[in-house]
């Protein structure tokens, strides 16, 4: 009897082993810290390779929205260089980086502000953080930020363009959260105003959680 218990015991020890495993797998399967953004990507592609590999199937997303919609909370957009047209609503911590301001722009096509980022005051458990790192913002229009529309969120500015924007209030930047920008980054040339509402800190290398920005150099 005992025998038979241990033998029943011991499949069961498996069983439970196969079944963590099969959880583990699965989880990492959707745990998608970094989503690929590209001009030749397909948002059907997963976004997990930054050029389309047709043996895995995994290729690189076409519109920025759709990969910050999939990427984990606290993960990283990566776009490759080109032009995107788009109107990007920030609902989750994310690091939008992007090749260059020279080489990778979100034109917002005169329809709203180039990016939305709502945080406590609309959503009271929830403070978004949001860092841009090398991409020019363009071409927004909206009542409230043509480049960026920051509602009380936490926003970083890291070798950013903000240029050629239009808004009733904060042409390039309105700003009713927390902003902080490098020295490299230009917010110029924007209608009626460059920035609205609480003004810019600098932004240095102590300012930087590890949680917001898993790796700048």
């Amino acid at each position: 009897m005992k025998k038979s218990n241990f033998k029943w015991e011991k499949r069961l020890v498996c069983l439970l082993v196969v079944g963590m495993a099969l959880i583990i797998t699965a989880g990492s399967s959707f745990a998608t810290s970094t989503i690929y953004v590209s001009t030749q990507g397909n948002d059907a592609w997963n976004g997990l390779a930054a050029n389309y590999d047709p043996a895995t199937g995994n290729g690189p997303k076409a519109t920025i929205q759709n990969a910050i919609d999939t990427v984990s909370d606290n993960g990283t957009v990566s776009v490759a260089a080109g032009t995107y047209y788009e109107n990007l609503y920030i609902n989750k911590d994310v690091y939008l980086m992007g090749a260059s301001p020279d080489s990778t722009i979100i034109d917002g096509m005169a329809k709203n502000s180039v990016i939305r980022l709502f945080g406590s005051t609309m959503e009271p458990f929830n403070q978004f953080d949001l860092t841009v790192n090398g991409f020019t913002l363009t071409n927004g229009n909206g009542t409230y930020g043509g480049g960026i529309y920051n509602y009380g969120g936490i926003l970083f500015l890291i070798n950013t363009k903000i240029t050629d924007n239009h808004a009733t209030n904060g042409g390039g930047l309105y700003n009713y959260g927390t902003a902080s920008a490098d020295s490299a980054t230009v917010i110029t040339d924007n209608t009626p105003d460059n920035l609205y509402g609480y003004p810019l800190t600098p932004l240095t290398s102590n300012d930087l959680s590890q949680d917001v920005i898993p790796s700048v150099g």
